[in-house]
């Protein structure tokens, strides 16, 4: 994230706060993968906190390597894969449900190629203006990175709830400002931008009735 690694662990601490909450009000095991994404911001963002702290103290270590790449994971492997399994898993119309796992099956090769590019060409991270900048001197190619924004964002904004659809708004909003603002630094300033945003998903998960209200409304 931007600015500091007190910044980093602050957002950290905040979005897996918000994640246990968001957990214990899943309902069943299908929600469950959605009410861990504030868990799963969580961890990237203490992952860039103590990068901040090695970063910080000179030279690039292998712990630096580690850190680096274990963040290239999250945001190269995972979160396109996350995205479209959390948001369908827990979409209950049928229709939109198909169309968010077609985004799931192209998601699949894209993490394979993700992985690939991890493994071929190991990420290193260093501090540019105030922010954290990944690279591995070989960038994705322009169709990858398409594929990979669509899997990513458009998930959300195809669900039925109108809190996700407000979440994969101020998604496609970080991508925009990190593009537009923070070129070399994208990845880091839109990974904040999202953990920001999955407050939303409290709010969805606020909003739906708890699993003890509905055994409740059964016991009646």
């Amino acid at each position: 994230m931007c600015f500091s690694a007190t910044a980093s662990f602050a957002t950290a601490a905040v979005t897996g706060s918000i994640g246990l909450l968001t957990i214990g009000r899943a309902r069943t095991w299908t929600e469950i993968p959605l009410a861990a994404v504030p868990l799963l911001f969580a961890a990237q963002q203490a992952i860039e906190g103590v990068l901040w702290l090695t970063l910080g103290t000179g030279p690039s270590t292998m712990l630096t390597g580690v850190l680096a790449n274990t963040f290239a994971v999250f945001a190269l492997m995972l979160w396109p894969l996350w995205s479209p399994l959390a948001v369908g898993l827990a979409e209950p119309d049928r229709t939109r449900r198909a169309l968010i796992f077609v985004v799931f099956a192209a998601a699949v090769p894209l993490a394979i190629y993700g992985a690939m590019n991890i493994s071929a060409n190991p990420y290193g991270a260093c501090i540019v203006r105030h922010s954290i900048s990944y690279a591995n001197g070989h960038p994705y190619a322009n169709l990858a990175l398409a594929a990979y924004g669509i899997c990513t964002c458009l998930p959300p904004l195809l669900s039925s709830y109108r809190s996700l659809r407000w979440f994969g708004v101020f998604v496609v909003a970080g991508l925009a400002v990190s593009t537009a603002f923070f070129l070399f630094t994208a990845f880091s300033v839109w990974c904040f931008f999202a953990a920001a945003g999955s407050l939303a998903i409290f709010g969805h998960y606020a909003r739906l009735p708890s699993l003890a209200a509905l055994e409740a409304r059964i016991a009646r």
